[in-house]
């Protein structure tokens, strides 16, 4: 309800908001639109529903035979799921292999390690590269004092490509960076 009654303003008023003239011209527009809007919806339901209605008032006509025509419809339809799930079983079990394989290469990936198991996972590939390296710098220092040989040393800088552990690429995006949470400030949208 107004706080002012409508009838001494027709025009606009220090009292109302602009919009709010320019809505109550088009009010009549906006409740033509709206009842034509409930008679086309309640016209369409009537229109489709009354066939349906009327051949079930006339091929069931007792309670039981109603009964059984529900009972038969839903037994249509699950034979109906049935037929369309045997043919798409086949496509549906691809599909699923499909979608494991994309999370298994995620998870090869390191997608969804958390920020500590990716530090952890870097520290212990240093600790064992380092081991690596200072096994084989015992091995060919060991060997060189014992051929008392420049050469012996620097036949081990000879790199075989095979030994060499591939160095892993840095993901750019990880499951535990996306926000999350009530508090987060990254998954609030409006403060």
């Amino acid at each position: 309800q107004p706080s002012i009654p409508d009838k001494p303003f027709n025009i606009g008023h220090w009292n109302y908001a602009p919009i709010t003239m320019w809505l109550r011209a088009r009010r009549p527009t906006m409740e033509k639109v709206i009842a034509d809007t409930w008679s086309t919806l309640k016209c369409s339901a009537s229109a489709i529903s009354s066939p349906i209605s009327a051949t079930v008032e006339t091929n069931l006509p007792g309670f039981g035979y109603k009964v059984l025509g529900v009972v038969g419809a839903l037994l249509g339809y699950n034979l109906f799921v049935m037929c369309i799930t045997d043919r798409t079983q086949a496509y549906m079990f691809l599909e699923k292999l499909r979608l494991y394989a994309l999370g298994d290469e995620l998870v090869n990936k390191g997608f969804f390690k958390s920020d500590a198991e990716e530090v952890e996972g870097r520290i212990e590939a240093v600790a064992h590269t380092t081991g690596r390296l200072n096994a084989l710098w015992e091995t060919a220092i060991e060997d060189a004092t014992a051929t008392k040989s420049f050469d012996t040393l620097c036949s081990y800088l000879l790199v075989d490509e095979s030994s060499v552990p591939a160095i892993e690429q840095p993901i750019s995006w990880r499951f535990s960076m996306m926000p999350y949470g009530r508090d987060d400030p990254d998954s609030q949208t409006f403060g």
